[in-house]
C-alpha cells in the first residue's frame, strides 16, 4: 500500500528536514514509505544530503542558498489522513506566504 512503511530514513541534524519533523520524531530516525525505483546517484550544484537509508541511498536533498529547497524520495503525501509528514507542508505553506 501507498501508506506502508518500507524502511528508515535517517536525518541530517540541524537540517531543515530534522527542524521540520522534530516534534514528530522520537529520533533522527522517520519510518517513510519509499517505494522508489530510482534515486539520486549524483547531487546537482550546491546540493546537500539531508536524509539516507540504511542501504546509503539517498532519501531528502536540500539547497542551502535558496530559503525553502527541500525534496524527500519518499511520499509524504501518502500520510495526509494521519499527519506523520504535515510538518513538510506546513513548513513550505509557511515559507510561501511569507514572501507575501
Amino acid at each position: 500500500p501507498r501508506f506502508a512503511i518500507a524502511h528508515e530514513a535517517w536525518i541530517a541534524s540541524g537540517s531543515r528536514l530534522d527542524l521540520l519533523m522534530r516534534e514528530r520524531l522520537e529520533s533522527d530516525i522517520a519510518p517513510v514509505n519509499s517505494r522508489h525505483h530510482q534515486a539520486v546517484k549524483e547531487l546537482g550544484a550546491n546540493l546537500v544530503v539531508t536524509a539516507t537509508a540504511p542501504d546509503g541511498v539517498i532519501e531528502a536533498i536540500k539547497d542551502p542558498a535558496r530559503r525553502f529547497c527541500l525534496g524527500v524520495q519518499w511520499h509524504p503525501e501518502n500520510f495526509y489522513r494521519t499527519g506523520e509528514f504535515s510538518p513538510l507542508f506546513e513548513g513550505f505553506v509557511k515559507a510561501a506566504g511569507s514572501r507575501l
